[in-house]
């Protein structure tokens, strides 16, 4: 257990309510995912700015300084297998002459998909571009005081990329936003094996991803029933191998067509029913909360490893409101599979919860407000030039974290650094 030692009751019974209104009110019923199919593409769903509440500035205090994590913008599936087999799949129903007028329909989108995303496994689409374009345009827009250059001032920003290419593309559109914006500001870029310690996967990851994937196998072969779905695409089920594969590939091709906008193609969730849409949303979700989010049974390793990310925005940060670094931003891009880690290990709303039985994670845990396309936490530092006090706004998605800690949304920098060191460590 990570040590809370800095956390008063009071401030971890506010922990427990927000957890628990959160939980009673964050399942989607199969009516909401009906009507907007599209929040059912768990990780896949792109982007979307939903502005927060206002929470105006406390008089007297003026931003100075932000630290950011980012996850790539919206892409391509990341295996040609995505698109192969299903592909496969219908080509050979095709042949037979077994596709209903529905199944011929189905193909033809996802040709479509498939000749687009041909080599371009995992790449970040057009739609991804623009994603992380608006998100560095309205930080500005919010806080143009710590991007301003007037009167002599030097802004600069320090970005860090994992290797990945779309987590690069995505760096080089947010920067080259915020430069067409202001272009007297100092940016440097890199994409270094040293970063790769805080910015990307940690070790957990990969030793429970195959155990966690097949419990959510096993909950899908027992609420997923592929017959109707199959029967409304051939006129002979017997020519599809597997029935229950190529459903759950359709609702991934299905998800990831509004992350490639570009084409133009209308979702075909239709071939779903409400009630099957909502099952495999479930199950899907799952599947998410289970190799990357604070499951009772895989999660507290995972958690841990984001301990050095967010010790690096920690004493990045301590360094520039101690006056030794003058730096106005640092951006990090990366994956869904640090930053989910990284909202549970600061126990913000919504990111948290911890359930031992399957049953219970869709009313806990969405993977579609957790970590969509594009997800950002941004620290937005502010200062009062009379006192020196420093308050700190944390925003998931561009709307406030809500952290069980005390001074909220604007926490006192002095606390919340004493909150995040006893979450990661310090002594370590």
């Amino acid at each position: 257990m990570l040590t809370m030692k800095y956390l008063t009751l009071k401030t971890r019974l506010l922990a427990l309510l927000l957890l628990a209104a959160t939980c009673a009110a964050a399942q989607p019923t199969p009516a909401q995912l009906a009507a907007r199919p599209e929040l059912t593409a768990s990780i896949y769903h792109s982007y979307e700015y939903l502005p927060g509440p206002a929470a105006p500035v406390p008089d007297g205090y003026e931003p100075f300084y932000i630290s950011h994590y980012g996850r790539h913008g919206s892409r391509y599936h990341s295996k040609e297998e995505a698109y192969a087999e299903p592909l496969a799949a219908l080509r050979k129903a095709d042949k037979a002459g077994a596709l209903t007028p529905k199944g011929r329909e189905v193909l033809a989108k996802v040709e479509t998909l498939a000749a687009d995303a041909c080599k371009r496994y995992g790449d970040l689409s057009p739609r991804g571009v623009q994603e992380h374009r608006g998100i560095a345009e309205r930080m500005f827009a919010a806080y143009p005081g710590v991007f301003s250059t007037d009167g002599g001032r030097v802004c600069r920003i320090e970005s860090r990329s994992t290797q990945v290419p779309r987590c690069i593309l995505s760096m080089a559109a947010f920067n080259e936003r915020l430069k067409e914006l202001n272009p007297a500001i100092r940016a440097t870029r890199d994409a270094s094996a040293r970063d790769l310690c805080y910015l990307a996967n940690g070790p957990s990851l990969k030793a429970s991803r195959g155990v966690a994937s097949a419990v959510a196998d096993s909950l899908t072969r027992v609420r997923v029933n592929p017959d109707r779905f199959v029967k409304s695409l051939v006129t002979d089920p017997g020519c599809i191998d597997e029935p229950l594969d190529l459903m759950e590939d359709l609702f991934m091709l299905a998800a990831i067509t509004q992350d490639v906008s570009h084409l133009g193609i209308e979702s075909f969730y239709e071939i779903f029913t409400r009630e099957e849409l909502y099952a495999l949303w479930e199950c899907e979700n799952v599947r998410r909360y289970l190799i990357m989010g604070p499951s009772a049974r895989f999660g507290d390793p995972l958690v841990a490893d984001a301990r050095p990310l967010l010790r690096n925005i920690v004493e990045t940060a301590d360094r520039v409101v101690a006056g030794e670094s003058d730096l106005s931003a640092s951006l990090r891009f990366g994956h869904d599979t640090y930053v989910v880690p990284l909202l549970a290990l600061l126990r913000a709303e919504g990111a948290y919860a911890r359930v031992e039985s399957l049953d219970d994670v869709a009313a806990a845990w969405n993977a579609h407000t957790v970590t969509p396309m594009g997800t950002n936490v941004q620290f937005i530092f502010f200062r009062n030039p009379e006192t020196g006090d420093v308050r700190v706004r944390v925003l998931h998605n561009e709307r406030d974290a809500n952290l069980p800690l005390a001074g909220g949304p604007y926490y006192p920098w002095k606390e919340l650094k004493r909150y995040c060191e006893a979450l990661y460590g310090a002594e370590n």
